[in-house]
C-alpha cells in the first residue's frame, strides 16, 4: 500500500508510485475536462485514482466524487482498487462501511462521494471540485454534461475544477471522440508500456505482464480491437452488420431533398430523440439532424419538434404508438404524429434493406456526419447471444428510425411546398 508522508501532496514525485505516458499527463493536466483512454490493463484507473487521492490531500476541504454508469458496478470495481491499491485506509473513513460506503472522509476535511448515474442524487446534490468517472465510455454524453454542471468551479475549495475519467475505446463515432474532436474535451492516450507492472523501467515485459497480455491476446473480434489494440471499433455481433461509415455517412445538400419528415423516440431517463429525415425524389433517405438529449421535459422536446416541423415543412412524424401522451402533445401543437405498432424484427429487416447498396452503387439510407449518436448506435446495437433478439441498449435513435421506416417510409413520394425558413 502506498501512503503519504505529508498531507500536502503537490506533485507526482511525492506519491511513491511510478506513472508514465498518459497517466503522467493526466496528473499534470488542469483543464476542465479530460479522459484517459486506452486498452485494458494499461493502469488508467490506478493513475486516475492516485490523482484524485492526491488532490484530496492537497486541497483541504475539497469536495469530490467517483462515478460509474451504475451504482452496483461502482463497488465491485473502482472502489476495490481505491481501497486496496491507492488510498491510506488507516487515515480515511469509509462512511457507511468498507463494502458499500456512501463517501470517503479524509482527516483534512476533504470528501469523496460515491454514486452511479442510475441514482445520481448524492453525486449531484451539491457542487464538486473534482469528479472522476470510471469507464466513461459507458455513459452517454448527456450524463457527462450533467456532471459538468456540478463541477464547474463554484465549489471553490481548489484553484481549479476538473471532470476527468478513464475509458476503454468504444465505437468509431463514440461521443468521447467527437467531444474531443470539437475541442471540448482533452483526450489522452494510454498504452500497455505505460503500466510499470507489465513493462519494467528498461522496457522489458514482466512475468506478470506476459500472463496478462496473453489473456488479452486470446480475445477475438471487436473486443480484441478495443481491449488489446486500443482501437475505437464497431461492436461485435452488431444488428446492422452492413453499416459502413465510409458508405453510409456522408453530407448531402438539403436542396437534394424532395420533402422532410420527423421520427421520434420518447425518453427522459433515457435520451429523447428527434430525427430529421430528408427524402429525395428517388426514394433515398438521409438523416439530416438529430436531437438526442436525456433529462429533458416532454414539453421542451415537443417545442423542438414543433420548430423543426415548421422550419423544414415536414409532412409527418413517426412515434411509438405506446407514447400516447407524446402523440397527443405533438398533435396539440400541429405536428401530425403517426403512431407506429409492429414487431421489432420487422423494423430491423426494413432498415437493413435500406442499408444495402443497390445496383446504382448507392444505399437507400445515408447519415450526416453531425448525427454522431445515430452513427454510434449503428456501431453498438447488438444481438443477444444466440438469440434472434437485440439487446435493449444503444437503440434510442434506431427505434425512432425503425418507427419511421415501417409506418411512413414506404408511403408514396410527393413534393412538398418550398422549405420554410430558407
Amino acid at each position: 500500500m502506498i501512503t503519504y508522508k505529508i498531507l500536502e501532496v503537490t506533485d507526482v514525485s511525492k506519491v511513491g508510485a511510478e506513472f508514465r505516458g498518459g497517466a503522467k499527463e493526466l496528473w499534470n493536466y488542469r483543464g476542465p475536462e479530460v479522459i484517459l483512454a486506452g486498452p485494458a490493463d494499461t493502469g488508467k484507473t490506478f493513475g486516475a485514482l492516485h490523482k484524485l487521492d492526491g488532490l484530496m490531500w492537497k486541497y483541504k476541504g475539497a469536495n469530490a466524487a467517483i462515478v460509474r454508469k451504475t451504482n452496483k458496478s461502482l463497488y465491485g470495481s473502482v472502489c476495490v482498487t481505491y481501497q486496496t491499491k491507492v488510498a491510506n485506509m488507516k487515515a480515511i473513513n469509509p462512511f457507511g462501511g468498507d463494502k458499500s460506503p456512501e463517501r470517503y472522509i479524509y482527516p483534512n476535511g476533504s470528501v469523496i462521494w460515491l454514486g452511479g448515474m442510475d441514482n445520481p442524487d448524492k453525486v449531484l446534490s451539491s457542487e464538486r471540485d473534482f469528479i472522476f468517472v470510471n469507464q466513461a465510455e459507458e455513459l452517454e454524453e448527456g450524463d457527462w454534461e450533467t456532471l459538468k454542471t456540478r463541477c464547474n468551479g463554484r465549489a471553490g475549495n481548489s484553484p481549479y475544477a476538473q471532470l476527468f475519467g478513464d475509458c476503454n475505446p468504444g465505437g468509431s463515432k463514440h461521443w468521447i471522440r467527437e467531444r474531443a474532436r470539437r475541442g471540448a474535451l482533452k483526450l489522452l492516450g494510454s498504452i500497455h508500456r505505460d503500466n510499470p507492472t507489465i513493462y519494467d523501467s528498461d522496457g522489458n515485459l514482466t512475468e506478470s505482464g506476459k500472463q496478462r497480455l496473453d489473456a488479452l491476446d486470446s480475445l477475438t473480434g471487436v473486443r480484441r480491437k478495443r481491449l488489446l489494440e486500443g482501437i475505437w471499433a464497431t461492436a461485435e455481433g452488431v444488428v446492422y452488420d452492413t453499416f459502413d461509415p465510409t458508405i453510409h455517412v456522408k453530407e448531402r445538400s438539403k436542396f437534394e431533398m424532395a420533402y422532410f419528415t420527423l421520427a421520434m423516440d420518447e425518453g427522459y431517463t433515457h435520451p429523447a430523440v428527434i430525427l430529421l429525415i430528408g427524402n429525395d425524389s428517388d426514394g433515398r433517405l438521409h438523416l439530416v439532424r438529430e436531437f438526442y438529449e436525456r433529462g429533458k421535459l416532454q414539453r421542451d422536446v415537443v417545442k423542438v419538434a414543433k420548430d423543426w416541423h415548421a422550419r423544414y415543412n415536414c409532412h409527418a412524424c413517426a412515434v411509438d404508438a405506446a407514447a400516447a401522451g407524446l402523440i397527443a402533445d405533438l398533435r396539440d401543437v400541429g405536428v401530425g404524429a403517426t403512431p407506429h405498432k409492429g414487431r421489432v424484427l420487422d423494423g430491423i429487416t426494413s432498415v437493413q434493406a435500406l442499408l444495402k447498396v443497390q445496383g446504382d452503387g448507392r444505399p437507400r439510407l445515408t447519415i450526416d456526419p453531425s448525427c454522431v449518436n445515430v452513427i454510434n448506435e449503428f456501431e453498438s446495437y447488438v444481438w443477444k447471444p444466440e438469440k434472434d433478439e437485440p439487446v435493449k441498449e444503444n437503440d434510442h435513435a434506431l427505434d425512432a428510425l425503425r418507427y419511421y421506416v415501417v409506418s411512413i417510409g414506404h408511403e408514396p413520394t410527393f413534393i412538398s411546398s418550398p422549405l420554410a425558413g430558407w
